[in-house]
């Protein structure tokens, strides 16, 4: 096994730092997202979205699960919340791997913000060879959708 790192592109986004992080820091806010309907049309927002499903959202403040295509029942689970700027977080339940995902935001001005996504997994050869570029792909597509949440209507 061993431990590879996947950096986002820093992402601006048009809401200030708390209302950012408040929204972030807790997966009962996104429950209404994750609706099929919801899901549907973010794919259709976002350029090259990865085609697969999730299903069965159910979320708490610090964790979240859900179904995901041919993976299963998978989730998250943060860690470590540092306010206004950072939140850590986990997989919860059966995932493909271990790893650990850091979101980190920063002020820009009053009004704005920037994001930059972190993603530490632990991978043998094999599976680092199957999902790598994926991986490096969907941090970037991540950070790129998270343009798209309305902060301030959740």
């Amino acid at each position: 096994m061993g431990l590879e790192k996947y950096t986002s592109e820093v992402v601006n986004l048009d809401w200030n730092q708390e209302v950012v992080f408040e929204k972030l820091s807790s997966f009962k806010t996104f429950e209404a997202l994750f609706t099929p309907e919801n899901i549907e049309k973010v794919k259709s927002q976002v350029k090259d979205a990865p085609d697969f499903k999730i299903e069965d959202f159910e979320a708490t403040v610090d964790t979240c699960s859900f179904k995901v295509g041919s993976i299963g029942r998978t989730g998250l689970q943060i860690i470590n919340r540092e306010p206004a700027k950072e939140i850590k977080m986990t997989g919860h339940g059966t995932v493909p791997f271990k790893f650990t995902l850091w979101i980190q935001i920063l002020p820009v001005a009053n009004a704005t913000s920037k994001v930059r996504l972190t993603l530490h997994a632990d991978m043998n050869m094999m599976m680092k060879m199957m999902v790598g570029k994926k991986l490096k792909k969907g941090i970037d597509q991540l950070a790129n959708g998270m343009q798209q949440i309305p902060f301030g209507m959740l």
